[in-house]
């Protein structure tokens, strides 16, 4: 399984949309996602002075960053993620003999709920992989455990796993998000998508905070309901959930279970060889409307930018992401293009995104 540190590193992930299933990884329901043609990459030449330190340079971002990954530091924030990274490998006995010069680029909107966090943190877990000499650098559902466990579990985040699964499986995907985490890839389709980003920062943790935790505590109130009996929101019915008291969890939970049926209905369409994109769109409405309406995690501007998106020919569409803030996006088959140009004329960045492969990793000097 080990071998010796390369000579130079590069690997990538791609960004990702969210098709169906926002809000409900967390809570252990199915979600449909599609790696998108927009990548972070990093990129490292080893050193061979002695020292393990890995340096990083992020011009994006506008900074730097340095650590001994054979060291367990303090971290220096609330998610220091790249070290946590590898904090998480050396506790199952990874060990760094060398050090890298490493840069990383992305092509991935920040903070636009396309992933880039995640795909960065995807990236991150297999050069580090490949670093340790470890053949697992290349084994997807192996880098994306690892990725959430350094993202999320590490510092007890909100958040679910799709991002570090969609990101490293590439392709569109239909994921279970209870252990053991079954996976579908469902049938290639080269549909184009807008994707907007709406520059209105997204609140991540205060809205996955507050969603999560309503949701959480309508399932509390039921079990108190039935003596403490359990309560499988995967199972859960909408008459059950109608047995809370009327307000905000309930309506939470309510709404959360109609996107779990949508969800299972847009795999079903999906999986049929003749799925027509109309009626993937029809959906796409259907799920915003939830999340809009009831989650309330949209904003006025991403309201607008989608249904102007429609009024010019896509098909449907929702928010990207978490919310309150961040990006959307539209199914956009025919005239994707014009459709872009037009929203992008108005000073919005916006991307005409597919498809694309997830975790890449090469070693050697030509990396």
């Amino acid at each position: 399984m080990r071998g010796a540190a390369p000579a130079a590193i590069a690997s990538s992930a791609p960004g990702r949309i969210c098709l169906f299933g926002e809000h409900q990884d967390y809570l252990g329901l199915p979600v449909i996602a599609m790696a998108i043609d927009l990548r972070i990459e990093l990129r490292g030449r080893r050193r061979d002075d002695g020292d393990a330190t890995l340096r990083i340079e992020l011009p994006d971002l506008g900074r730097r960053d340095a650590f001994n990954p054979n060291e367990e530091p303090v971290y220096r924030h609330g998610r220091d993620y790249l070290p946590a990274a590898a904090n998480v490998l050396r506790r199952l006995g990874l060990s760094w003999p060398t050090g890298y010069d490493i840069r990383v680029t992305s092509r991935i909107p920040i903070n636009a709920g396309a992933s880039s966090s995640s795909a960065l943190q995807v990236a991150w877990v297999g050069f580090l992989l490949a670093a340790a000499g470890d053949a697992r650098a290349t084994d997807p559902l192996f880098v994306a455990e690892i990725a959430f466990q350094s993202e999320v579990a590490e510092f007890g985040s909100p958040g679910g796993m799709m991002d570090q699964f969609s990101t490293a499986l590439g392709g569109m995907i239909y994921l279970e998000t209870r252990p053991p985490y079954r996976v579908e890839r469902l049938p290639a389709r080269d549909w184009a998508f807008v994707l907007i980003d709406s520059g209105e920062p997204k609140g991540t943790n205060e809205v996955l905070g507050r969603v999560r935790g309503g949701v959480e505590a309508g399932l509390a109130a039921l079990r108190a309901a039935r003596g403490g009996a359990a309560v499988d929101v995967g199972t859960l019915t909408a008459s059950e959930a109608a047995e809370l008291e009327a307000g905000a969890a309930r309506e939470l939970l309510e709404s959360n279970l109609r996107s779990r049926e949508i969800t299972q209905e847009a795999r079903r369409r999906l999986e049929q060889p003749a799925c027509e994109p109309r009626e993937i769109g029809a959906l796409l409405e259907r799920h915003h409307a939830e999340l809009a309406e009831h989650l309330r995690v949209s904003t006025e501007r991403i309201d607008g930018l989608l249904r102007r998106a429609r009024e010019m020919g896509a098909f449907g569409g929702k928010i990207n992401g978490s919310g309150g803030g961040g990006g959307c996006f539209s199914l956009c088959p025919v005239e994707a293009e014009r459709v872009a140009a037009a929203i992008r004329a108005d000073g919005y960045r916006v991307d005409v995104v597919r498809p694309a492969e997830g975790l890449r990793v090469k070693v050697g000097e030509m990396a």
